[in-house]
């Protein structure tokens, strides 16, 4: 987002958020090839539809839900200070969309107790809002934790970037300098530039019979903290989103990813499916393994005569929150478990009461995908508690995969 509200809520608080980071040339002296930066232009056209049954990546729009929703009052997340609800942190919200809702909904009891205490009603969600206040939970974990600019600089000298390159007076004096890529907020443009050199910088790293820097942990965001640390510009700053999803699964495929790549099962063999590769990692995990990978990449690339792909304005920013967001989808449930679930739970003593309950019941979620059934378990949560309170039942907690089970069950009624 080009907005400055945006960017105050994309970059977050201290540096958490690091995923907006920093454009580098890393080794090497230059490319023959125009590179093209984020502008405005391709900024904006970045943005997701309000609503989409998957993940929506405009933390912006997730934000706004959490607050109108009041779920601010009791839970924080980037804010320092402590409220009665958990502070709904990074290591909270890992999984699918029902995962996630699974939280939510076992937290439902004792989300009563506090809310009748504030004298607040419980919030009523639309399909949209649930899928972008869920969304934003499960982009927490994306965004990483700041960098060390000390670190950083040890990194660049320990992996001889110094040797080709400058960043203040360190470095190689006549080599190509750092300093002026801070502008460019994001790490994935750091990404960005360091792929579209690769094959140039790989081979004459090659032809030096010097080593291929690799990276782990942190490293890439401690990179990114000592260029930004050393920027000369740092009045002029170009803020980026975190991607669209959308966009990144095009490019996926117009990229050629998918001739040696599969998701899920579906693509190419040659190389790692990515649907159990990548796993919800942060986006500095991601850029990572990227990275590490391209000199394998560059081989294979060489042996099956493909061209290398190259990655223009928000294209990597658009492609790495795709791959980022493939968890995000449930898989199928199984539907013989979620009738024991179902049964177990005491769902059947009134949804299943009379044939019309259960015609009810059916209607509304044979069609339905995860957000949608989602959506009417939580605003159907004051009928069930008056309900389960005079019969004396018990809050049915369920993990993700339970409610996958019982999804598919009452869709195969």
């Amino acid at each position: 987002m080009r907005e400055r509200k945006s960017s105050t809520i994309a970059v977050g608080t201290s540096g958490v958020l690091c995923l907006l980071a920093v454009a580098v040339l890393l080794i090497g002296g230059g490319c023959s090839k125009k590179e093209t930066g984020p502008t405005e232009r391709t900024i904006s056209k970045s943005e997701p539809a309000a609503f989409q049954p998957q993940l929506n990546s405009d933390l912006i729009q997730g934000r706004k839900v959490f607050e109108e929703k009041h779920c601010s009052q009791c839970h924080s997340i980037f804010e320092r200070e402590r409220k009665i609800g958990p502070k709904l942190g990074s290591d909270r919200v890992y999984g699918s969309f029902l995962d996630i809702f699974s939280t939510l909904w076992n937290h439902a009891p004792a989300m009563a107790v506090y809310m009748r205490k504030e004298v607040l009603d419980r919030p009523r969600f639309s399909t949209p809002e649930l899928n972008q206040l869920v969304s934003f939970l499960y982009m927490l974990p994306y965004l990483g934790e700041s960098g060390s600019p000390r670190k950083g600089e040890a990194l660049l000298q320990e992996k001889t970037c110094f040797e080709c390159h400058s960043l203040g007076r360190k470095g190689r004096k006549d080599g190509v300098p750092l300093d002026a890529l801070g502008v460019y907020q994001s790490q994935v443009i750091l990404l960005q530039r360091m792929w579209n050199h690769g094959p140039e910088m790989i081979g004459q790293m090659e032809s030096k019979g010097t080593a291929i820097p690799t990276f782990s942990g942190n490293d890439m965001t401690d990179i990114f903290a000592a260029l930004t640390e050393s920027a000369t510009e740092k009045s002029r700053k170009v803020f980026l989103g975190v991607g669209n999803t959308e966009n990144g699964r095009k490019i996926f495929t117009d990229k050629g990813c998918s001739k040696c790549h599969a998701i899920f099962g579906k693509g190419g063999k040659e190389a790692p499916d990515l649907g159990k590769a990548v796993s919800q990692a942060n986006v500095t995990s991601l850029i990572t393994q990227m990275w590490n990978h391209a000199g394998t990449m560059r081989k294979r690339f060489a042996k099956m005569k493909l061209t290398w792909p190259y990655f223009h304005e928000t294209e990597m920013n658009d492609l790495i929150v795709f791959l980022y967001s493939l968890n995000y989808e449930d898989k199928s449930g199984d539907a013989a478990k979620g009738e024991r679930i179902f049964r177990d739970n005491r769902c059947v003593d009134c949804h299943f009461k009379t044939d019309a309950d259960k015609q009810k019941i059916v209607g509304d979620i044979k069609s339905a995908n995860a957000i949608l059934f989602a959506t009417h378990l939580w605003n159907h949560i004051p009928a069930m508690e008056a309900a389960m309170v005079t019969q004396a039942v018990p809050w049915p907690e369920m993990s993700g995969q339970d409610l996958r089970d019982v999804l598919a069950f009452l869709k195969g009624q």
